[in-house]
């Protein structure tokens, strides 16, 4: 909205300018700064490389699993968020591989125990593989979509997000999602979701 038409709604628009305008007074950024009643940025480089796509990929910022899940094309990432512009079930088999996991651990920031995912200390220092067969690739990215597939049935019919999931049967050996975990695992090596 422009000024005057936010300035036409009131009593939401006095709630901002009682506790907004003097914190953006003092932001650097001018698209804050000038624009203070406005929402900070609607995202524009994210928006772009997510647009041509039928979907993308995300992941909890702080989490205990930190599991990269497809997401719907329409949806834009809040702050707590970490997309990833690719809608390659390769690209997602990669994220969710035990290889990734290592990683993390072993890059992560904490925040109590969990992991803090972070694009620069964790997503662009990572050593994805550079040199793999075209049917190696299509192998991966059929376990990750039957991986996928099977932990969205799970979830509908348990009404239950990917952290519970994930949280009841990820240590349970005799679980279907360890065993199909284990499959993809001997499917596709250690790149396969773990």
């Amino acid at each position: 909205m422009t000024f005057k038409e936010a300035e036409s709604c009131s009593a939401p628009f006095g709630v901002i300018r009682r506790l907004v305008k003097p914190l953006r007074d003092t932001n650097r950024r001018d698209v804050r700064r000038i624009y203070w009643w406005r929402f900070g940025e609607n995202a524009p480089k994210m928006r772009a490389a997510l647009a041509p796509l039928d979907q993308f990929f995300a992941v909890g910022e702080v989490s205990k699993w930190a599991i990269f899940v497809p997401c719907e094309k329409g949806w834009l990432p809040g702050k707590k968020n970490k997309a990833v512009a690719s809608d390659d079930f390769y690209l997602l088999a990669l994220l969710s591989s035990d290889v990734h996991r290592q990683w993390m651990h072993a890059q992560k920031g904490t925040l109590k125990g969990d992991i803090a995912y972070t694009h620069d200390t964790i997503f662009e220092t990572f050593p994805f593989p550079q040199i793999v067969a075209p049917a190696q690739v299509q192998q991966i990215r059929q376990a990750m979509t039957i991986l996928n597939d099977y932990r969205n049935e799970v979830m509908l019919a348990r009404n239950c997000g990917i952290t519970d999931l994930y949280n009841a049967y990820f240590h349970e050996p005799a679980s279907q999602l360890a065993e199909r975990e284990a499959a993809g695992e001997k499917v596709v090596g250690p790149w396969a979701p773990a």
